[in-house]
């Protein structure tokens, strides 16, 4: 079909756009960000200026926004999530490693990074309005589940997503905590999609923004001393999570477990299996 193969080119162009021209103006102005050392190791708001980290994360994600628009009127939300994942990326990657940053404050960044995780999030927000508002997509299936329904969905999305970056997260190398945050965010949309199935998609992007801020705050609370669990590589797993980390994995994640759930959806109702509630157009 001519439409679809116009989509799919559409698509890519958007995906190759968003990461070989957008993704490094993001990575630009996370990467400019100096630690208290005046070396690179540094955050939105952990670092020598948090002023400046405010700014940087304000036009980071605001260019992931102009890529999640662009990917999103091109060929779908899905494209659109995936678009601004892969241009924070490159922020993601050029920030500071919590281990690094520990090891130049020699105090623990919890109590900051709790604060970050909640910037990420209204960030998060912004980004996710801006992808629906240009979005092809069909509008999300009318449900009598209700908020209770994508509420339940979403906490057994997130706990599912915990638990996935937990097991991969071992070491704090930002291959592993961005690889650990895509995995958490297609094992939590899938989730949550399968507990209910007519979850609008972009619901699940609440998951990575809860986690950016449930990671720093749960390492806080369990952890005895931080500075001495980050040097024995003992930490609470999750607290090797950075919010930036968070925020590019799961976007990328959450549209292919999105797409795989309602791949699955759709060859069941093509047997015959699928229960009645099943999305007739789940917005994904």
């Amino acid at each position: 079909d001519d439409t679809v193969m116009s989509r799919f080119l559409r698509g890519l162009f958007a995906l190759a756009f968003a990461f070989v021209a957008l993704g490094p103006i993001a990575g630009l102005f996370v990467g400019a960000l100096r630690g208290t050392d005046g070396g690179t190791q540094a955050t939105l708001l952990i670092g020598q200026n948090p002023i400046a980290g405010l700014i940087a994360g304000i036009a980071a994600f605001g260019v992931a926004a102009i890529a999640g628009g662009i990917g999103s009127r091109a060929a779908g939300l899905n494209v659109g999530l995936a678009c601004a994942g892969l241009t924070l990326s490159w922020a993601a990657w050029l920030s500071g490693r919590l281990d690094e940053i520990v090891l130049v404050t020699h105090d623990s960044p919890m109590p900051g990074l709790i604060v970050e995780g909640l910037f990420v999030m209204l960030l998060l927000a912004g980004v996710l309005y801006v992808i629906r508002r240009y979005s092809i997509s069909k509008p999300d299936p009318e449900s009598e589940g209700g908020t209770a329904a994508i509420a339940i969905s979403l906490t057994v999305g997130l706990t599912m997503s915990a638990v996935a970056a937990w097991l991969i997260a071992v070491e704090p190398l930002k291959g592993q905590t961005i690889g650990a945050a895509f995995v958490a965010g297609l094992v939590g949309a899938a989730s949550a999609r399968l507990v209910f199935l007519r979850l609008p998609g972009w619901t699940a992007a609440a998951i990575p923004a809860a986690l950016a801020i449930l990671g720093p705050l749960a390492t806080h609370a369990i952890a005895g001393d931080v500075v001495a669990d980050v040097f024995d590589r003992s930490l609470f797993r999750l607290g090797w999570l950075l919010p930036l980390d968070w925020a590019a994995g799961a976007l990328l994640g959450i549209p292919i477990g999105l797409a795989w759930t309602d791949n699955v959806i759709q060859q069941a109702r093509g047997t015959g299996s699928s229960p009645a509630s099943g999305p007739s157009n789940p917005a994904a």
